[in-house]
């Protein structure tokens, strides 16, 4: 065997820096998930489509893939369910009679 062969099947050294330079590394980017799913997924939750004559005033997640929604066009508000696999009215409201 060469000398070259030799060396090039050697372990890596692994040196208290390279140790602590992992550690850092790993330390940033948990800080960094942490710091997303603590500020900025609320806020993408929260965004919701406002159109002009139509607004969602509510939103509640029953199921990973089954959320509740009332949407309020006009002077009217419905109570929508909606999934996956579909869309249902479940009952519409005056504006003023649900608090």
């Amino acid at each position: 065997m060469t000398y070259e062969a030799i060396t090039f099947q050697q372990a890596p050294i692994i040196t208290f820096g390279y140790i602590v330079q992992i550690i850092l590394s790993l330390a940033i980017v948990i800080g960094l998930i942490y710091i997303s799913a603590k500020y900025l997924l609320p806020r993408l939750q929260q965004m919701t489509p406002n159109g002009k004559f139509m607004q969602v005033t509510d939103k509640m997640g029953l199921e990973p893939q089954a959320t509740l929604y009332t949407v309020k066009a006009g002077s009217q508000i419905y109570l929508i369910a909606v999934s996956n696999k579909n869309i249902t009215l479940i009952d519409k409201f005056k504006e003023g009679e649900i608090g």
